[in-house]
């Protein structure tokens, strides 16, 4: 799957894939120039990540300054068929995941894949259906900020970053299945938090990508 997708990208947008090649190779012969081109190029995505995730300003800067501390000693790993920003993203992820983790191994209920389910589903598939352009952005920030971990980072990932479900399902190490049930929870929970500034007005759910400010 990941070589299928590597050759997507290198047939509809070759430019970004072929480059990061090149600077890897280099990197990896001990080029920090090189390096320092990739951390130019991927350290505001991953610092926007990081931000949606949940991560503090301070608190997102320092974890991707970490981000690409394991990335430059991890280069070798990386398997060049898939791309960059996701193998990047999902160090950042799981660098987020352990500062967050919790010291007791109780299930966190909030995060509990067996809760929410009497949830009232919205209307349609949409839970931003109904939000004004201008209030969408704003309101969508604070929503996603109150969701869940789990459902957060499945939101953000598929949403935000426009990650694949099998590259979620790997990042987050949980089945696809998994990652389908915590964006329906996340859908649910958004509706239920944005209804009261649902009104008459009508306007598209912003699409997968979009680049919502981080408050």
């Amino acid at each position: 799957m990941d070589a299928l997708n590597g050759r997507r990208r290198l047939k509809s947008n070759p430019m970004p894939f072929i480059t990061d090649l090149w600077y890897s190779h280099r990197a990896r012969a001990g080029d920090r120039k090189a390096f320092d081109a990739l951390f130019h190029r991927y350290s505001p995505r991953v610092y926007n990540l990081l931000r949606r995730l949940g991560a503090a300003p301070a608190e997102a800067e320092d974890l991707s300054q970490e981000t690409f501390v394991t990335a430059f000693g991890s280069l070798p790993s990386w398997r060049e068929s898939g791309a960059l920003s996701t193998w990047l993203c999902g160090i950042a992820v799981n660098k987020y995941r352990a500062a967050h983790r919790r010291a007791s191994s109780r299930v966190d209920l909030a995060d509990d894949d067996s809760v929410c389910e009497n949830v009232p589903a919205p209307p349609g598939d949409d839970p931003l259906a109904h939000l004004t352009r201008d209030e969408t952005g704003r309101q969508l920030q604070a929503a996603i900020a109150a969701l869940p971990d789990g459902c957060r980072e499945a939101f953000v990932l598929v949403y935000t970053e426009e990650f694949a479900y099998r590259d979620v399902a790997r990042l987050l190490d949980i089945p696809v299945g998994t990652v389908q049930s915590r964006l329906n929870r996340a859908k649910r929970l958004l509706h239920a938090h944005l209804s009261e500034y649902m009104g008459a007005a009508t306007s598209p759910m912003p699409a997968k990508g979009t680049n919502f400010h981080v408050l």
